[in-house]
């Protein structure tokens, strides 16, 4: 689904990505952890054009991402027509909600699928009350983003992601600007999307979700994929820099409140990068 050749990017002199190269098949978690500065929401932008690389490959579903050179010099994605088809393909959760405040929740869901997808309002709605259910806010359809907490703002945005119908979801570090009590409720969807089959690579310093519900672990630091594989391998890794950054996390949530077991029953890709 994902395929990521020889990817670099440059800000000035300061490059954030060197030359990283990851491949996620169709159905796979993979997290990426690390500390920050890394380059991990970097990467996250250049696979949704949200950044353009410097060079490299990006390919999804087999189409490659494509990006040109305008008459100043600087990169920038070939076509408005490759890029919407890249925002239908590909939905992203950040860090912050980013909702609409003078839109209701409902509004703030299909804003995207009638205006990029042409779809009818009734259809629209239609598929915004099923997802606003799945995220356990359907009471809240008529509310404004100022009336719900944190936790209900970003599966307000998960919804909103989901609502174009992506074959990809990628997520920012989801949880890292909500109170601690809101974060398993967060959690709780992303696991339902795994558990469905949902590709999902996750920025995160949630560690138990990395653990059980990922099928690989990305450890970068400095621009680089220092370290990839299965989860039990890199958590028992014996690598220093992997377990100084894991003894510095000040908290791991608890799966017995996501309900869910290490994740093993897929077969995991060759590790690349």
């Amino acid at each position: 689904m994902i395929d990521i050749r020889e990817l670099n990017k440059q800000f000035g002199k300061h490059l954030i990505l060197d030359n990283v190269s990851l491949q996620v098949g169709e159905g796979e978690v993979v997290s990426i952890i690390g500390p920050s500065g890394a380059g991990k929401s970097t990467l996250l932008r250049c696979i949704n054009m949200l950044e353009v690389p410097t060079s490299g490959l990006i390919e999804i579903g087999g189409r490659p991402v494509a990006y040109k050179a305008n008459r100043q010099g600087r990169l920038t994605y070939r076509s408005q027509f490759n890029l919407t088809w890249l925002r239908t393909e590909v939905g992203m959760v950040f860090q912050q909600f980013h909702l609409w405040p003078s839109k209701t929740v409902l509004q703030n869901i299909i804003e995207g699928p009638c205006i990029v997808k042409k779809m009818s309002r009734e259809k629209a709605v239609k598929i915004a009350e099923q997802l606003l259910e799945k995220v356990g806010l359907l009471d809240k359809m008529n509310d404004y983003p100022a009336q719900l907490s944190g936790g209900q703002q970003q599966r307000v945005a998960i919804a909103r992601a989901l609502a174009m119908e992506p074959k990809i979801m990628l997520f920012d570090e989801p949880t890292s600007a909500l109170d601690p009590e809101l974060i398993n409720e967060v959690l709780d969807i992303m696991v339902k999307l795994a558990k469905e089959g949902m590709t999902m690579i996750v920025v995160t310093h949630e560690m138990s979700f990395a653990r059980h519900v990922s099928d690989r672990v990305v450890f970068m630091e400095k621009g680089k994929i220092a370290q990839i594989g299965s989860p039990e391998a890199l958590f028992r890794s014996p690598d220093s820099r992997i377990t100084q950054f894991l003894s510095q996390l000040d908290h791991d949530i608890d799966t017995s409140l996501m309900g869910v077991e290490p994740n093993h029953s897929r077969q995991r890709p060759e590790s690349a990068g």
